[in-house]
C-alpha cells in the first residue's frame, strides 16, 4: 500500500462494527486504523469505512505502517457528533515519540483548549474539515511502573475546527454534543 492509500485508501461500502461481527469476521484481525479513518479489510482486500456499533465489547487493534507501535483500544461512536470511532490508545514510547510519529503519519499539532493533552489533527476534507482524526496525546509521565509508555485518546470522523468551514460546522453541529 502507497503512503497517499495509507492516509486515505479507495473506498468500498460503510460498514458497522455489528454487521461485520454478524457475518464470522474477526475486528481485532480486519479493522486497520489509518489517518484517515477506521477502515475494515476483507472481501478480496478492499477496505471499508467503518462506524462503531455502540453496546459490543472494546476492540483491541495493534497499530501498523505509520501506527506501528499503537495500541488502539476501539471503544464507542458518537454518531450525533460526527464520530464514527472512538477510543483510547497506548504508545510503546515516550509522549514525544508518539508526538513525532503523529506528525510522521501526516497529523498536525494544534494548540487547543485541552489542558495537560497535545492535540493533533488531520486536515479532513478541504473546504469543511470533513473525516478528520482527532488525538489527544496526555503530556508527561503516564506510567508510575518507569515504563516508557505514552497514552491518549482519540476519534475520527467529525469536522476539523481549522479548515475554511470547518470551524462552524464543528462548532454547530458536533462540539456541543
Amino acid at each position: 500500500m502507497s503512503s497517499s492509500e495509507e492516509v486515505m485508501p479507495h473506498k468500498a461500502q460503510q460498514r458497522f462494527t455489528q454487521e461485520i461481527l454478524s457475518a464470522g469476521h474477526d475486528l481485532a484481525r480486519c479493522l486497520r486504523v489509518l489517518p484517515g479513518g477506521l477502515f475494515a479489510e476483507f472481501d478480496g482486500g478492499l477496505l471499508h469505512p467503518v462506524t462503531v456499533s455502540n453496546g459490543h465489547p472494546p476492540v483491541a487493534h495493534d497499530g501498523q505502517g505509520c501506527f506501528s507501535g499503537f495500541c488502539f483500544h476501539i471503544t464507542h461512536s458518537k454518531t450525533g457528533a460526527g464520530q464514527t470511532a472512538a477510543g483510547t490508545f497506548t504508545f510503546s514510547g515516550s509522549p514525544h515519540e508518539a508526538e513525532r510519529a503523529l506528525l510522521a503519519a501526516g497529523f498536525r499539532r494544534r494548540r487547543g483548549a485541552h489542558a495537560g493533552k497535545r492535540e493533533f489533527r488531520t486536515r479532513g476534507s478541504w473546504l469543511t474539515g470533513a473525516n478528520s482524526a482527532h488525538f489527544l496525546l496526555i503530556e508527561g509521565p503516564v506510567n508510575l511502573s518507569g515504563e516508557n509508555t505514552a497514552q491518549g485518546e482519540f476519534h475520527f470522523g467529525e469536522h476539523n475546527p481549522y479548515s475554511p468551514l470547518g470551524w462552524l460546522l464543528h462548532w454547530f453541529f458536533e462540539a456541543l454534543r
